[in-house]
């Protein structure tokens, strides 16, 4: 399984994900829906889809209160 496994919302929450900085500042799942015009059922499927299907690439934990979002 690769990038190609990933669905257009998936390659935009990738993308998104790379150019933002959420090892600093926290994960907000309500944001990223409205910045993407997608619904959190959306963003939480496609973090999924992500961690599974390219999980050598995206890093998921929980720092200081809040969950961190790292994309290579």
């Amino acid at each position: 399984m690769a990038f190609t496994d990933l669905t257009e919302d998936d390659r935009k929450l990738y993308e998104y994900i790379r150019s933002g900085d959420f090892e600093t500042k926290k994960w907000s799942t309500p944001s990223v829906s409205r910045a993407l015009g997608m619904s959190e059922d959306q963003v939480y499927e496609s973090l999924s889809n992500l961690s599974k299907h390219i999980k050598d690439n995206i890093w998921i934990y929980y720092k200081n209160g809040g969950l961190r979002v790292v994309a290579e």
